[in-house]
């Protein structure tokens, strides 16, 4: 299984004979092969998360789906797509390792979180779930926020996730680690990869520094920029090519 960045919260993930597009809102798509199918998943609304020309964008492209959350006007016309809301879960043709399962959470935010299994290998994209944790929250606020969040990723507990695609946002300031921390000691991921980071590159390596993540920063991909390039291994190592 091979991911890319793209920018932002935008990742593209490959399989043999299938890819999956995440939130690409922004950056440059990478080459996808004509004989892939390719799976359009959006999580919400918000414009660094959808891009309303997207369809013209992907027009030249055969084989194409979109997975959209349920606060996403509806596809134009001739276009195969599935509005989900949270708590559904879909089963998709695919490819020839066959079917693709969908499952989506709430959101603390807006729209959905995506888990999809494909051929073995689980992938988790959050969206906008995250913990919210703003430095000037009321008491009332934290508390809503806090058990907003947990209440969705409990649901992930335990799980095996090959590839994480987790909110790190720096404009949370001292709270910047809370929700990726939880979810990666909720969840047993291989690899997880830093998002929503506004380009602040260097909000992984303090995170990686800190002592609350000794038990899972080896898992951390070091995201430098747009257009960097992981292979994961089956065994859940990873390493990139640019």
């Amino acid at each position: 299984m091979r991911v890319t960045y793209i920018k932002h919260s935008g990742f593209l993930v490959e399989w043999e004979d299938i890819a999956c597009l995440f939130d690409w809102a922004e950056g440059e798509l990478p080459p996808i092969g004509e004989d892939k199918k390719l799976f359009v998943f959006i999580s919400h609304a918000h414009t660094d998360h959808y891009d309303a020309d997207i369809y013209e964008k992907l027009s030249g492209r055969a084989g194409r789906t979109f997975l959209l959350s349920d606060d996403i006007p509806p596809a134009p016309a001739g276009e195969r797509a599935l509005r989900l809301g949270p708590n559904q879960r879909r089963a998709l043709a695919a490819g020839k390792k066959g079917a693709m399962a969908v499952t989506t959470l709430g959101s603390t935010d807006q729209g959905v979180a995506f888990v999809v299994n494909y051929a073995g290998r689980t992938v988790y994209h959050a969206g906008d779930l995250h913990w919210w944790a703003w430095p000037d929250d009321t008491a009332a606020e934290e508390r809503e926020m806090k058990n907003a969040f947990f209440a969705q990723i409990v649901k992930l507990k335990g799980m095996q996730l090959d590839a994480a695609f987790l909110p790190l946002d720096p404009r949370l300031g001292g709270n910047f680690w809370m929700g990726f921390d939880a979810l990666m000691r909720s969840a047993q991921v291989k690899a997880a990869f830093p998002m929503h980071l506004w380009e602040r590159y260097d909000t992984i390596e303090k995170l990686r520094q800190m002592n609350v993540s000794a038990p899972y920063r080896d898992a951390v991909m070091p995201i430098t920029g747009p257009g960097q390039v992981f292979d994961l291994e089956q065994e859940g190592k990873a390493w990139y090519s640019k």
